[in-house]
């Protein structure tokens, strides 16, 4: 027989009349594989090279009802692959068999199932990399590997746009309880009824939030969306395309002019978002910090990618306080600090014009070592604990590894456009979390929380934790501590939303 001119192969999988499975080896053009003598009157089936002609991939299958070869194309073609050579935060493939109905993908020797055709891989180390992948037919049959070789270099080799060098080296830690902090500033992105920890792809389903970080964050947001486009809003842009949200600060509305309280247009008390003081790096206060939650500063480790979490309780309600040590609220004139003056609120204060009012949200930082979320985007994650013993300020062992410990710490200017007409203070102002009226005598703010979801440059973060945290520095506008600091804010759409049943939404 001809095999119209198309390659040999070694080996094919078969299936047999009987539905009994069977490697057979090919060693000429012509092959023939002897099928079983059952009486069926078939006598030699011609098992042709046809199936090798796209390459070892391809396998030949007889049809148990008909004898029929069916050739089965497990070719692999990659059709997404890592550029080499350049220092890529993570890593995507594409690929495809014309007969494959499953994947096997493996990084270095290590599997993981890869089903649908793609593999999204972070983080990676420095260095080369092989990433191979197998297709699979309906039956189980395997067609060859297919393999792709990269390397991935370095951030801080060459000129990356979003590290500037900078001959400023951080000082040392101060007396003011931080063992090693990281700050930064981010610009507002945009507002919206979303969250994509709580309520992931509901559109609209949550309260009202003002976003910061990565700029296309929404209801859709997943890990690989957040490395996918990863423009920020903050300092260091793609390198720090992590999401950090919160619910908005919101201020009663008030004529400019008579002072009375303005309506919305459901005739309800309108209310207005109070904006943050970020943005440009000359006026803006540094919003996001990184630092040491435990006294053995070696012990700390880099935040996985991926990993979100929830600080503070949207629930809250009148007679149920949080705890300070995780969320809070203070005047900006009042000086607070945790270790000479710990004056602050469970609520909103009235600080009066031209003063700030000041937010702290602390996130867990001791970390069960298995899972990015969990059911309650709480209990995957700890706070420290210090039992008077040897080892001070150390995770639980629930939770027993460190992490570099994220904190948010807010001011929002009290200006004559969004304060109360009467005290020209923040009185009645209210978190669009609130689910409760504020008064006169029940101050706003207590269901005070916010959202992480990391998105990091895994080299970057790292290099945070080794150059400012464990350093012992206190590292300021973004300097890592290492003769780099990171590019400056940008702003994002800075879409804002009808403010809708006092920020509470639909």
């Amino acid at each position: 027989m001809n095999n119209g001119g198309l390659a040999p192969c070694e080996s094919a999988f078969c299936r047999r009349r009987d539905n009994t499975d069977g490697a057979f080896p090919f060693s000429a053009v012509n092959h023939a594989v002897r099928e079983d003598a059952m009486g069926r009157g078939m006598g030699w089936v011609w098992v042709l090279a046809l199936g090798c002609a796209g390459g070892d991939g391809d396998t030949a299958e007889i049809v148990p009802d008909t004898g029929d070869v069916v050739l089965l194309d497990l070719a692999v073609t990659f059709t997404e692959t890592p550029t080499d050579g350049v220092p890529e935060a993570a890593s995507w493939f594409a690929f495809s068999a014309p007969d494959a109905a499953a994947y096997t993908c493996a990084i270095d020797g290590s599997a993981f199932a890869c089903d649908d055709g793609t593999a999204f891989v972070v983080p990676m180390t420095l260095g080369e990399h092989v990433f191979s992948v197998t297709a699979s037919g309906p039956d189980g049959e395997q067609g060859a590997p297919a393999a792709f070789e990269w390397t991935i270099t370095s951030v801080f080799d060459g000129d990356h746009p979003e590290l500037v060098p900078t001959s400023m080296l951080p000082a040392p830690v101060g007396d003011d309880g931080w063992r090693g902090i990281f700050r930064i500033n981010c610009d507002f992105a945009h507002s919206s009824y979303d969250d994509p920890i709580v309520f992931p792809g509901e559109e609209g389903r949550a309260h009202l939030h003002r976003f910061y970080g990565n700029m296309a964050t929404d209801f859709m947001t997943t890990m690989e969306s957040l490395y996918a486009i990863p423009e920020s809003s903050c300092q260091g842009n793609t390198v720090n395309s992590s999401a950090y949200w919160v619910p908005a600060l919101l201020a009663p509305a008030y004529d400019e002019i008579t002072g009375e309280r303005l309506l919305d247009g459901d005739g309800e008390p309108a209310w207005e978002a109070v904006p943050a003081v970020v943005g440009n790096d000359d006026v803006a206060h540094e919003v996001f910090y990184y630092s040491a939650g435990v006294d053995d500063l070696d012990s700390i480790e880099s935040i996985p990618p991926g990993l979100r979490m929830i600080a503070g309780t949207a629930t809250t309600m009148p007679g149920t306080e949080q705890d300070a040590s995780i969320v809070r609220w203070h005047c900006q004139s009042w000086e607070s600090s945790d270790g000479s003056n710990p004056n602050f609120s469970a609520t909103i204060p009235e600080c009066v014009e031209p003063d700030r009012l000041r937010m702290d949200i602390f996130f867990p930082n001791c970390w069960n070592g298995v899972d990015l979320d969990s059911e309650d985007h709480k209990s995957h994650m700890a706070y420290p604990v210090n039992d008077g013993g040897p080892n001070g300020t150390h995770c639980p062992e629930t939770h027993p590894i460190p992490l570099l410990r994220p904190s948010y710490h807010y001011a929002f200017p009290v200006l004559p456009g969004n304060s109360d007409p009467e005290t020209q203070s923040s009185r009645g102002w209210r978190l669009a979390s609130d689910h409760y009226e504020v008064t006169d005598s029940q101050a706003g703010g207590l269901s005070l929380h916010g959202d992480w979801f990391n998105a990091w440059h895994p080299e970057v973060l790292e290099a945070i934790l080794e150059g400012c945290v464990k350093g012992g520095l206190d590292c300021h506008d973004g300097n890592l501590g290492n003769g780099y600091r990171l590019s400056g804010t940008t702003a994002g759409t800075q879409v804002e939303p009808e403010v809708v049943n006092r920020g509470m939404g639909l």
